[in-house]
């Protein structure tokens, strides 16, 4: 089944990439990358890009301090790692080219959630011992924004190196497992008030959900623990989900009531693989 959220995520991750390539086509509403820019005369900043910034030389910049709570702010309250489902275009780039990866896959570990953050720390370490902004420096997400921006194939080597070790070896690792800007906004969005909830009562274990999911854990509490919304930050809020479930057990909103404990429980979701 394919999810109503589909065409407004893919209109988001197209036009974000538009959006980058404007500048090359003449029009100056937008200036920079995805770690600063300036669009409509109002300044974004990364909040990672500006941490990076100001462990890295011990200098704050406002204007880059404003742009970097600005865009903290909007993630807070739609979950940190939308960016990640609807924004980045390398999560763009692997969810293209998913289909091609399971054909070429024969079998694949995923590697737990919690590395992001292990090699988010170990970034901000390095940051903090060099003072040089390594993610900035090596990261596959601002390389493919400059190869947009400079209508560049070269650098998109490396988002092409990715795709081939998720084809071969470990599914979606970059965009799950390892990517720190990820594993920053997973942090932001533990916190946020928008969430997807959960109604057991409706829930007949049919597995569906877990199949569409690009991060399937994140729904493993729901059952386990009777959890009646989605609190893992490490969801992307694709909505995925929601379209998904033939019985409409899930749903996204800012308020979920808590379920009486005389619910029945339902048991695990059975394990599928995405068509």
């Amino acid at each position: 089944m394919t999810s109503r959220w589909w065409l407004p995520r893919r209109a988001v991750q197209t036009g974000t990439i538009l959006l980058l390539a404007s500048p090359v086509a003449g029009f100056t509403f937008f200036s920079g990358n995805l770690a600063s820019a300036e669009l409509g005369g109002v300044r974004l900043s990364d909040p990672l890009a500006c941490l990076q910034a100001v462990i890295g030389s011990g200098v704050l910049i406002p204007s880059f301090l404003f742009g970097a709570l600005l865009v903290t702010s909007g993630y807070f309250i739609l979950g940190g790692r939308s960016f990640c489902g609807w924004v980045c275009p390398v999560g763009f780039l692997t969810e293209l080219g998913e289909k091609f990866s399971r054909r070429m896959r024969r079998g694949g570990r995923l590697l737990p959630l919690a590395t992001g953050r292990y090699v988010l720390a170990a970034v901000l370490v390095i940051v903090a011992a060099t003072g040089v902004p390594l993610f900035e420096v090596l990261s596959p997400i601002g390389i493919m924004g400059r190869a947009i921006a400079f209508a560049s194939l070269v650098p998109l080597l490396l988002p092409a190196a990715i795709l081939l070790v998720e084809g071969v070896a470990a599914p979606r690792v970059w965009c799950r497992s390892l990517c720190p800007l990820g594993a920053f906004y997973a942090l932001i969005a533990r916190c946020s008030p928008l969430k997807v909830g959960f109604r057991r009562e409706r829930c007949t274990g049919c597995g569906d959900c877990v199949a569409v999911c690009p991060v399937p854990e994140v729904l493993e509490p729901l059952w386990d623990q009777g959890a009646c919304r989605v609190r893992a930050g490490e969801c992307t809020r694709c909505l995925a989900c929601l379209d998904s479930c033939p019985e409409r057990a899930l749903s996204v909103g800012f308020r979920f009531k808590k379920e009486p404990h005389s619910v029945t429980d339902v048991g695990r979701p059975i394990e599928k693989s995405a068509p």
